[in-house]
């Protein structure tokens, strides 16, 4: 019998589902289902992508019996390999209705029930599903708990930030290979492979977002993804890679330039400010300091320069757990 795969001690996820009880009864919730994947990942250690596809919840009730993992059949053994939860109920995919399995485990957690906690504005809580799922709560009202239960992840121990700065390695790594590798003739999709196999290779686990890559008139695309399209000299490349240690992401960009001819000399100065937004930011970065008093100062560089309704992004990206889609 395999022992459970787990990045952190059973101790540490007693210690969150124990502050996320608290937060249920602050928020008189008497039972939670908790069907957002990173969530079950942060609070068990279930580690299945497929709670993204597929209703799969974790059951928890802050003044109930032990937790309960619902999953499909098929990923039954995943559960417990990979979670602390001795309590694990399956469903038959296309054969058993899971709402009703979730509802019918939130009325037995917690007798009575009246206010049910569901992370309804996740992802992976599709509007029909939702809107089943509260039907058979047989009157409870359903109060979105995923603001809450993503308050709770916030602040990273200091386990969590050495998986991050182990996924933010594996990204300077993609990064190192795209830059070796961005020469006149190779195509887009080539390009990819040796970044994916270089961050593999280190032991990068499976993305949460695809490799992003545009070059030439594809460089405005700032979210394509890589074709066949073959690299020209001084083409502008832009790559965006997640990566991943034990699901905790770290995002890694960068935009360069294939040898063999200059860049534009638009591009030059689309670069410079660039450069100088993110050094205006990363001045700012300190801790205490709030989100907007970081990107502030950054994005005043790129008004100044004219560029503002240019720019449709925020400065930084959220870091933690992920799963494709993200």
């Amino acid at each position: 019998m395999m022992t459970a795969d787990l990045p952190f001690p059973a101790a540490e996820y007693e210690r969150r589902q124990g502050a996320l009880c608290e937060r249920l009864r602050a928020l008189e919730i008497d039972c939670a289902i908790i069907v957002a994947p990173e969530s079950q990942y942060w609070l068990c250690g279930y580690d299945s992508f497929l709670g993204a596809l597929l209703p799969q919840a974790l059951v928890i009730a802050p003044d109930g019996p032990a937790p309960t993992l619902a999953v499909w059949d098929a990923d039954v053994a995943i559960a417990r390999h990979t979670s602390i939860v001795a309590d694990v109920r399956t469903y038959r995919f296309g054969v058993d209705e899971p709402a009703g399995l979730f509802a019918e485990l939130a009325a037995r957690k917690a007798p009575g029930l009246r206010r049910v906690g569901i992370d309804l504005s996740s992802r992976a809580v599709p509007f029909a599903f939702g809107q089943a799922l509260t039907r058979l709560l047989a009157g409870a009202e359903a109060v979105d708990i995923a603001g809450a239960v993503a308050r709770l992840r916030v602040v990273k121990t200091p386990a969590e930030i050495a998986l991050m700065r182990r996924a933010g390695g594996y990204g300077r790594l993609g990064l190192a290979a795209a830059r070796a590798h961005a020469r006149a003739g190779t195509t887009e999709i080539e390009l990819a492979a040796e970044i994916e196999y270089a961050m593999r290779r280190a032991g990068c686990d499976y993305g949460s977002i695809p490799t992003e890559m545009t070059s030439g008139p594809r460089s405005l695309l700032g979210h394509g993804t890589p074709s066949n399209r073959k690299l020209l000299p001084g083409d502008l490349v832009h790559v965006e890679i997640g990566g991943v240690e034990r699901r905790y992401n770290c995002i890694a960009m960068e935009t360069m330039v294939v040898p063999g001819a200059p860049p534009t000399a638009a591009a030059a100065e689309l670069y410079a400010i660039a450069r100088g937004c993110l050094r205006a930011g990363l001045r700012q970065l300190r801790p205490g300091v709030p989100a907007a008093e970081v990107e502030g100062p950054a994005l005043e560089i790129i008004r100044r320069a004219g560029k503002g309704d240019n720019f449709k992004m925020r400065f930084g990206y959220g870091v933690g757990i992920g799963y494709p889609p993200r």
